[in-house]
């Protein structure tokens, strides 16, 4: 490679379709939903910008509906986890996985499985009336996860009477409803061949007809094997076996090779609870931009995939070294949930009786979701850049702001990412920006690298304490946000150009914004809640969570609080936020409003006042 790559993204160019196909995560198990170390967590993971994750997928969801009996059911406390959810914009990947009361033994019972499809019926019908028909259809219905590991209920054929069950049942109260899977653990397993198999040209069980519908194919695949050590993840292998998976429907099951492809657990290693330090660092950061990018080039463009959702499975709660989004400051025991998980409601009556003090802070992780949320759904193609990053590291997504007709800029998402977890380094980039309309042009770089966006390393320098103090806290969360830096340019002539040089430390992600004054300032937020949680050091947090108005480019927002309704209003987060979510360590009863805010300043008008 070149002392300088030359990146150059013409906004005259045309451009292609672009799915936001990452906009996923997962963790395990659903009665997490309903305390409240989740419930902050879906805070932060449901304000990320223009829903840069919109669906979360959770293990054991059903084991949150106990039953005195077949037919008799309590949807109580999976009414509140799956409210909580959608009241943070977090739509449901719904596994159709868990056992009210565990009353269900083998599904190779023809009684059983009619009570289960009048069980899942009775859930379909009951969320329809209570969120809607139309949102209901944005949700995907999914098999039990990983049943070539966890399924215990009657063998393959009691799968697959399971799934026909399901299928019925979701049928009758609405066609449009998407359900499929299987979501394998292991490469093309047993159960994965007669799934498909059974939906391709088997029985179903309820109507004697052969074949029964199957909406999207899922499966797991990952980098590297469970391992107490650093193994170097593989991302090419993710793809490569994705592929395999592909190639087998191609051509065993050639009529559901055009359907939607998911892999729902795409995780750099397998163990989401082991401890691995790079999850805190911002290597996570570029290998997630890196192996999303693989997908766009590797699968979708030179494979024509459908690739529907490749999701992330960080959402767990846990500290730096687990993979999840934020990292976890308390007393909690961090446990896997997943071997042969069994709900104990009892148990997790007492512990929402009893909540534990805690606090979050975000990981890289996440930063980079929101990175990625900045991305439109128009993208210029780069294959004639002469990047190679799948070798050097040095990769690029570009896309464009505006109408196909009428440009008004580019957001690239450019990262340096190798495989090999301590490699360092450092590319130099110039970002050449051609076929800009001339007018004024803010310019805005949103940095995660080594001190920049890295909170774990503010955590180091402060000694690594286990339950930080306010002010060690306050240093993290100074560090959590991305770092940026803004100018404005006068772009001039009919076939103006502007460069930026940028240098690419390796491991490093950086979003590059150029944005064209036009229009007026953003709209104003909208919807602001708040709701209490117990800190660390006898604190109360208070989480604000808003809805922002829609806006084409890029906007940050400020949180305003006073101790009067009528002011004076001063602005209380220390940078401009990304996300609209904000945590306040509240000290005393005040007003709080939010303001949205662009790239040249202009403000919006502000949120109706919240009294806390």
């Amino acid at each position: 490679m070149p002392d300088t790559s030359r990146i150059r993204v013409d906004l005259s160019a045309p451009t292609q379709a672009f799915r936001r196909f990452w906009r996923s995560t997962g963790f395990s198990p659903g009665e997490l939903l309903l305390e409240p170390e989740m419930q902050q967590t879906l805070a932060y993971v449901g304000g990320v910008p223009n829903r840069g994750i919109e669906y979360m997928r959770v293990h054991y969801m059903l084991d949150l509906v106990t039953a005195t009996g077949f037919g008799s059911y309590d949807f109580s406390r999976l009414d509140a986890a799956l409210d909580i959810m959608l009241g943070h914009r977090i739509r449901p990947f719904l596994e159709l996985m868990g056992n009210p009361s565990y009353i269900y033994t083998d599904f190779n019972d023809v009684k059983q499985a009619h009570h289960w499809r009048d069980f899942i019926t009775e859930l379909a019908q009951r969320y329809r009336a209570r969120y809607g028909a139309e949102e209901l259809r944005q949700w995907y219905f999914e098999t039990w996860n990983e049943p070539d590991i966890w399924w215990k209920l009657g063998g393959e054929t009691g799968f697959n009477n399971y799934y026909d069950a399901c299928s019925e049942a979701l049928k009758a109260v609405d066609p449009e409803l998407k359900l499929g899977g299987p979501g394998v653990a292991r490469r093309i397993p047993p159960i994965f061949k007669s799934f498909l198999a059974h939906c391709d040209t088997g029985t179903n069980l309820f109507t004697g007809e052969t074949g029964v519908r199957l909406d999207f194919i899922s499966v797991h695949e990952k980098g590297a094997r469970k391992h107490a050590e650093d193994l170097t993840p593989n991302s090419l292998s993710i793809v490569r076996h994705e592929m395999m998976a592909v190639d087998y429907v191609r051509e065993h099951h050639p009529r559901f090779a055009s359907l939607p492809f998911i892999n729902n657990e795409c995780d750099p290693q397998i163990g989401w609870h082991l401890y691995h330090t790079w999850h805190a660092m911002p290597y996570f950061a570029g290998l997630a931009a890196k192996i999303i990018d693989q997908h766009q080039r590797l699968m979708v463009d030179a494979e024509g995939v459908d690739y529907d959702i490749l999701s992330n499975d960080n959402g767990f709660v846990g500290h730096w070294g687990h993979r999840t989004h934020l990292t976890y400051f308390g007393n909690r025991p961090v446990k896997p949930a997943q071997a042969e998980h069994k709900t104990d409601i009892a148990a997790l009556e007492a512990r929402r009786a009893n909540p534990e003090p805690f606090e979050l802070v975000k990981k890289p992780a996440l930063s980079v979701m929101e990175l990625f949320g900045l991305l439109s759904e128009r993208r210029f193609r780069l294959d004639d850049q002469g990047l190679d990053p799948d070798r050097a590291g040095l990769g690029a997504i570009a896309t464009a702001f505006g109408s196909e007709e009428e440009r008004s800029g580019a957001s690239v998402l450019l990262y340096n990412s190798v495989d090999r977890i301590w490699r360092s380094g450092e590319a130099k980039v110039e970002l050449d920006f051609a076929g800009l309309q001339p007018g004024a042009y803010a310019l805005a770089s949103f940095r995660i690298a080594h001190g920049k966006g890295d909170p774990f390393t503010i955590w180091e320098d402060l000694g690594a304490p286990d339950l930080p103090n306010p002010a060690e806290l306050e240093a993290m969360r100074l560090a959590q946000e991305p770092a940026l830096s803004v100018e404005h340019v006068q772009i001039g002539g009919a076939t103006a150009g502007y460069t930026l040089p940028l240098d690419m430390p390796l491991p490093s992600v950086a979003l590059v914004a150029l944005v064209r004054r036009e229009g007026e300032a953003p709209g104003a937020p909208s919807k602001l809640k708040a709701r209490h949680f117990g800190g660390l050091n006898g604190r109360s947090n208070l989480v604000l969570f808003w809805e922002p108005a829609e806006h084409r480019s890029v906007q940050l927002f400020d949180v305003l609080w006073s101790g009067s309704e009528n002011g004076p209003w001063q602005v209380i987060n220390p940078v401009g936020l990304l996300s609209s979510v904000y945590l306040h360590p509240a000290e005393a009863k005040g007003f709080y409003k939010v303001r949205a805010r662009d790239l040249f300043g202009r403000i919006s008008t502000e949120s109706a006042a919240l009294e806390v």
